[in-house]
């Protein structure tokens, strides 16, 4: 098939874009919570004297910064810091256990970590030398930093760095640059947000739904309202559409379906659902067209090596009642859309891997050359050789040009909108002493995945709870399997592949 819209040249940095924004837009509000409001031209200042004290700890272009922190009010002008500095921020989630939040900050070879209040206790905890957000922040700290004058970057300079799950056992660090969230929102967004939107931050800081969320309104000149809580249930959702003003949400298609069964009109006075991180189910899509026919709604599609969307749609009623479920929709700008096979394009409606190219591109990922060179490749489209990165994911394009997506070619999960690669979670599950595991995700009664780990028996005394609890030391809560089987030996097929059918049926589950 061919291209979908060649990309768009994006010359602004984030922070660039948002400098625009705050001086076209001081007085108006740009980060809300309940501790009260922060305007753009009070932000841009706050991160103007961030990076100067940053820029005379030593960040500079090429550095990157390692951020152990909660959403918070104050996040925003931390990592707006980071990159006037000329540096990349990579945002460490304090809930992740601490021997991982050190695994990752040492990777970043970082001049400076930095943490609020929650992210310093686990930074102690690892004997981690940091700089508290308070710390940061203080005035006599900065004395004399304002004299030096802050670097200039590109557009191609790394700006975050996202931490995902790696199929060879080990997490990788992927290096997403300025353009890659630019494009999104400069200098036309990828959706109409209306005016003044303002858009419920609750996602995930390690996840680049963040993104969506905060760049979206700072480069847009919206206002981020910043959940402050683990969970976003309806009670808030209420709140902040009543009290805030709140136009726009985004959610994964579980916690969107949890809602849409339990209390769909809690969304009632937004604007937009965004939906995004897993395939949308028509039936939570049905009942939120039925309740509330005037709020839109949208379905989005991309890894995180395309920062947030590849490809955006805006669900309509009929989608949710056609046989092919809702489509992952066309490019958003500055993005190419391919479907390859064998290495060529793929005729027109025929299934193959997705491949994504253009301004979205990630860099590659961090001190891992064989891994980018694998993933980031080079396709022959219309005569040219054009960079590209091989999703995995299976699909083919419509006759009205839409993407849909049929599935893997591989074991990668997706969990609450989380990718995981079973390959990580039987690493560590190797490291607790278990000559071989393998993970499945098994679905309960109401269709909700989860993940089941089947482990050889560990050659120490432990039982199946004690691996859970040991995992739950190495990783994040949404990869620690909901429950651990021990057995004596794999069931093996004639090609001596684990026989996961025949494992899941041992214990009573039927996939």
């Amino acid at each position: 098939m061919s291209s979908m819209y060649g990309p768009a040249n994006r010359e602004a940095t984030i922070h660039d874009a948002f400098t625009r924004v705050a001086q076209r837009f001081p007085e108006r509000t740009a980060v809300a919570s309940a501790a009260g409001a922060t305007s753009y031209a009070e932000l841009a200042a706050e991160a103007r004297r961030v990076a100067h004290h940053l820029s005379g700890l030593g960040v500079r272009p090429g550095s990157v910064v390692p951020v152990v922190a909660r959403r918070s009010p104050e996040l925003a002008a931390v990592i707006l810091g980071i990159l006037m500095a000329g540096g990349a921020y990579g945002i460490l989630d304090v809930r992740w256990p601490a021997a991982r939040i050190a695994q990752f900050s040492h990777a970043m070879g970082a001049e400076v970590v930095l943490a609020d209040t929650a992210g310093s206790a686990g930074l102690r905890q690892a004997s981690i030398d940091h700089l508290t957000f308070g710390e940061l922040r203080n005035p006599t700290a900065r004395l004399g930093a304002a004299s030096r004058p802050l670097p200039a970057v590109g557009p191609d300079a790394c700006a975050t760095v996202f931490w995902t799950s790696g199929s060879t056992g080990t997490p990788k660090a992927v290096l997403s640059p300025h353009r890659a969230t630019t494009r999104l929102f400069t200098p036309e967004p990828f959706m109409d947000f209306g005016e003044e939107p303002v858009m419920i931050n609750a996602a995930a800081v390690a996840w680049d739904a963040f993104t969506l969320e905060l760049w979206g309104m700072l480069l847009t000149g919206g206002t981020a309202v910043v959940h402050e809580g683990d969970l976003l249930l309806p009670p808030a959702i209420r709140a902040y559409i009543s009290d805030f003003g709140a136009t726009h949400l985004f959610l994964t298609p579980s916690l969107f379906d949890v809602i849409a069964d339990g209390d769909i009109d809690c969304l009632a006075g937004l604007r937009a659902v965004l939906l995004g991180g897993d395939k949308p189910s028509p039936a939570g899509c049905r009942r939120l067209h039925e309740a509330h026919p005037d709020i839109e709604l949208y379905n989005g599609y991309g890894p995180v090596e395309s920062c947030v969307f590849a490809t955006t749609h805006r669900i309509t009623k009929a989608d949710s009642a056609a046989a092919g479920g809702i489509p992952a929709g066309r490019p958003v700008p500055g993005t190419d859309l391919h479907v390859v096979r064998d290495g060529s394009l793929a005729s027109h409606g025929e299934t193959g891997e997705i491949a994504i190219g253009g301004a979205g591109l990630a860099l590659g990922y961090l001190d891992a050359p064989e891994q980018t060179a694998a993933a980031f490749t080079n396709v022959l489209i219309d005569g040219h050789e054009r960079r590209v990165y091989l999703t995995g994911d299976q699909g083919w394009i419509d006759d009205v040009g839409r993407l849909r997506i049929v599935g893997r070619k591989d074991a990668q999960l997706k969990v609450a909108g989380h990718r995981i690669e079973p390959a990580e979670i039987e690493a560590a599950a190797r490291s607790l002493g278990s000559r071989r595991s393998v993970l499945l995700p098994i679905p309960d009664r109401n269709g909700t995945p989860r993940i089941i780990l089947f482990a050889q028996t560990p050659d120490i005394a432990m039982t199946e709870q004690d691996m859970r609890g040991r995992l739950a030391k190495l990783l994040p809560a949404y990869m620690v399997p909901t429950k651990v089987h021990f057995v004596s030996a794999m069931p093996l097929m004639e090609n001596t592949k684990i026989n996961k059918r025949e494992l899941s049926a041992r214990f009573g589950y039927v996939s």
